[in-house]
């Protein structure tokens, strides 16, 4: 494992969905395309971590005597981070006491990180189907974190690299985490796939030239994802097998 902590032309189909549109890519052979390297987000992809999340975050709000937060307004800031989602999820006054507060969430976290975190459905599956493949996690959740959950959920053997927030510099949006996947398996980006539920993964993805793929089921907000404009947007997982090979 890495330690870091198309067979012919193709085409494009235009589809509405709602307001917003959304590219689908056709191959001359069908409606599959072949990859060698799929890349996963974490959370709100692979797993439904909302919850614990949510938990941790009203649990270190409780701390310091503040009202709790409804979990949807704790999964609306997921995936850009542990500082991004503290710093949303408490008033600006407890800025100076960041670090203070970053260690309580973590030593929360960590101790109740699968209490009600599940896979989605049909993960089993799609990892299964990909198993011929090269096959990543890129998270912004910090490495031995993102590490703990898929260990705790059975899957981290399923992957040839896991990447966390802290593997490489900067995280996604930011290309570098892919860039880094990509070159460490000499695979070209056109055929590698990123599969999200937030703009941040979509974004990273299109700036690091691979193909892109959104799911709607995951803790993103839904009208992100559409206008992220990934190149396939899914509602389950086991759809990657009508596009993919």
């Amino acid at each position: 494992m890495l330690a870091l902590p198309a067979r012919g032309a193709n085409k494009k189909l235009w589809f509405d969905r709602g307001s917003f549109g959304v590219y689908l890519l056709v191959s001359e052979r069908g409606m599959k395309r072949e990859i060698d390297l799929v890349i996963f987000d974490l959370d709100g992809t692979l797993a439904d971590t909302g919850q614990d999340l949510a938990n941790a975050v009203n649990y270190v709000r409780s701390s310091l005597h503040l009202e709790p937060l409804d979990g949807r307004l704790v999964y609306d800031n997921v995936g850009r981070g542990v500082e991004h989602l503290l710093r949303s999820s408490l008033p600006q006054t407890y800025d100076g006491r960041f670090q203070e507060v970053m260690e309580l969430f973590l030593q929360r976290y960590e101790k109740h990180l699968l209490d009600t975190t599940v896979l989605y459905p049909n993960v089993r599956e799609i990892l299964d189907y990909f198993q011929q493949k090269k096959r990543a996690v890129v998270s912004n959740k910090l490495h031995y974190l993102t590490v703990s959950v898929l260990r705790g959920l059975g899957i981290e053997i399923c992957f040839d690299a896991i990447l966390g927030g802290d593997s490489v510099p900067q995280k996604k949006p930011d290309p570098q985490p892919l860039n880094q996947v990509l070159s460490a398996f000499g695979v070209s980006p056109k055929k590698a796939l990123m599969v999200g539920d937030g703009g941040t993964d979509i974004e990273a993805g299109k700036r690091a030239g691979v193909l892109t793929c959104g799911v709607t089921y995951g803790l993103g907000k839904g009208e992100e994802i559409i206008a992220a404009r990934p190149d396939i947007l899914i509602d389950h997982l086991r759809q990657l097998t009508d596009y993919f090979y």
